[in-house]
């Protein structure tokens, strides 16, 4: 008698735990495991590497219905799905054509983690960033400034359209702990970055417009 009434309390706890463990939430279950994943995205750019098996081999970037053209298989919709997820996917549907497939899947590159740098720098253009960088390693990123003390201030535009005007001095040449803090000089996936580009003293104008001034000079001279 008593173990067929311990059996019964095993029981009901293994099915109170299942069914404690079913209510909760979908959301919750998939956040619970996977969330150290990363998701694909539209315009990423993917490698994927079948070993052995060059024709399955292919680099490719997720276009902008979310999905990607893989050979054989045809149109894959990727959006949102992990990794891992889309290795498992391409490794059960090669199972016909390779026996033992053995899949590797790159994220080479995220589309829209990046940032635009222009203006009086060596080499702008955009950068691709993994974390908000400050604005002296955006500058690094391009190259530097040929002339950083030609540059009086720098324009930073959030991607909420935000603008921000930081004078040079308060990042280089000050120890004013306000400037150089990491809160107020990060700069986020989608911001831009512009360094304005020097107005140099024209001296040729100058003496041009001297030698002008002096010509006319000496003719008012010559006619009184």
């Amino acid at each position: 008698m008593k173990k067929i009434i311990l059996l019964l309390i095993i029981s009901l706890t293994i099915n109170s735990f299942g069914q404690i463990n079913s209510e909760i939430p979908d959301s919750k279950k998939e956040t619970i495991k996977t969330e150290s994943e990363y998701y694909i995205q539209r315009g990423d750019k993917l490698t994927i590497e079948v070993m052995e098996h060059e024709e399955f081999s292919k680099k490719v970037q997720v276009l902008p219905d979310g999905a990607i053209e893989y050979p054989i298989l045809g149109k894959i919709n990727v959006e949102g799905m992990s990794v891992d997820i889309l290795k498992s996917v391409i490794k059960n549907n090669l199972r016909p054509y390779v026996p033992t497939p053995i899949v590797s899947i790159y994220v080479t590159q995220i589309y829209g983690e990046k940032i635009d740098i222009i203006g009086y720098v060596n080499q702008p253009g955009s950068y691709q960033i993994y974390k908000p960088i400050d604005i002296v390693h955006a500058v690094a990123l391009a190259g530097g400034i040929t002339n950083m003390r030609k540059v009086k201030f720098v324009k930073i535009i959030r991607k909420d359209g935000t603008v921000l005007n930081v004078k040079v001095s308060k990042i280089w040449f000050s120890k004013n702990t306000e400037y150089s803090s990491e809160k107020r000089l990060l700069l986020n996936a989608g911001d831009n970055l512009i360094i304005p580009t020097p107005r140099d003293f024209d001296w040729g104008m100058v003496s041009a417009i001297a030698s002008l001034i002096s010509a006319s000079l000496s003719i008012y001279t010559i006619t009184r």
